[in-house]
């Protein structure tokens, strides 16, 4: 009989750290935490990894070599086949390796390093399936939907059908073209905030700018209600625990950002323009607002359901007013779109490399309306366009 090999120490660690880092967010875990679970003595530790970062980045660079393994596996005689192998095999990394994905999905905001390799490497895979240079707005179109679609594939948050995605992908979303692009972006933005702020809502804004700046778990009561200009007992007449005021500000978050872009979309332009303008809207709207996105992001370690909810809510948003779309499932072109607004987010705001978003967007409404196309080069198109 074969005997089983014994876990080494640094094995315990890793295994260790890897269920926390998936669990908690980044700030609170401590190498003590990490040891006392391992079953190790913290000064072990050190004889493996310099620091908690060290650790960390460990899993964020495990995951992007996983990726590269299984990228070069990709299979098809065709390139329509191998962008097929593609979205299969992202997919099937996100179902399987769902606790480094959630892990990699905080990196990509701490270490934005690593979030660069990974996007090269998916950039470098398309490139070599294509056979030409892919954009960035080719980039956004195709994984920005796959990466969102997923993750919540793997987290079991919605239903996502592989195939419509693939799809979109190849031929689009919209039956409609740009008729006059000027005027998607020619907003005068209604103002969101006319009255002025009771109790409830001071202690809310003061909770968002303290979160948004040094983390939920960094933040007490009385820091919150001192910015705010109360005494601690006003917090409790609202809130029970910073968990509750936490799932508040989520919901705060989502109405805000939904009731911006509503109040300021134009009704008159077409199905396709006002995806633009939307996304548009929202970027604009989390301009000014950037530390929203991290504290979406760590509320789905501390009030998960309220994160499902925040998402939720903009899907349902999307299934209400979308017409003019090639495919019958509506429920796939929602998340898709919903990813692809939240990457290009990502790229805009924390990444900096979307210099000109109006050009970014006008290019991306080709693929939105044509997919890649890939019995000709969109690209021709795109540039014939411009």
């Amino acid at each position: 009989m074969r005997r089983r090999r014994k876990t080494s120490t640094k094995e315990k660690i890793i295994k260790s750290a890897r269920k926390l880092f998936s669990e908690k967010w980044y700030d609170t875990v401590s190498v003590a935490e990490i040891c006392r679970n391992a079953r190790v003595s913290n000064g072990v530790y050190y004889n493996y990894f310099r620091d908690k970062k060290t650790l960390f980045e460990f899993f964020l660079n495990e995951l992007i070599e996983k990726m590269e393994v299984e990228l070069s596996q990709i299979s098809g005689n065709s390139k329509k086949d191998k962008i097929s192998s593609f979205i299969d095999i992202v997919f099937k990394l996100s179902a399987k390796d769902t606790e480094l994905v959630t892990i990699f999905r905080e990196g990509q905001y701490k270490f934005p390093e690593y979030e660069k390799k990974l996007k090269n490497i998916y950039i470098n895979t398309l490139s070599n399936i294509l056979e030409r240079d892919i954009s960035d707005v080719e980039y956004i179109f195709i994984v920005g939907g796959l990466r969102f679609l997923s993750v919540m594939a793997a987290y079991n948050w919605f239903n996502i059908n592989k195939e419509s995605f693939k799809d979109i992908v190849f031929n689009g979303i919209f039956d409609e073209r740009i008729n006059r692009k000027e005027r998607i972006f020619n907003v005068k933005f209604i103002n969101e905030r006319s009255k002025k702020l009771d109790s409830k809502e001071r202690i809310v804004e003061a909770g968002i700018e303290l979160f948004g700046t040094y983390g939920f778990h960094n933040v007490n009561v009385y820091d919150i209600t001192k910015l705010a200009g109360f005494a601690v007992g006003t917090f409790y007449i609202y809130f029970d625990s910073k968990e509750t005021f936490l799932r508040e500000i989520v919901r705060n978050i989502s109405h805000e950002t939904r009731k911006f872009i509503s109040r300021n979309l134009s009704v008159s332009l077409n199905r396709l323009e006002q995806e633009l303008q939307g996304t548009y809207l929202f970027l604009k709207f989390f301009e000014r607002n950037k530390n929203y996105y991290e504290i979406v992001r760590e509320s789905e370690f501390v009030a998960k359901e309220e994160v499902i909810k925040y998402y939720d809510a903009f899907r349902k948003g999307y299934l209400k007013n979308l017409s003019s779309v090639k495919l019958e499932d509506k429920e796939t072109i929602a998340l898709t779109l919903m990813g692809i607004s939240h990457f290009i987010g990502i790229e805009y705001l924390f990444h900096q490399s979307i210099l000109d978003i109006n050009n970014f967007l006008i290019k991306l409404s080709h693929y939105l309306e044509n997919g890649l196309k890939l019995e000709g080069d969109l690209n021709v198109l795109v540039q014939e366009k411009e």
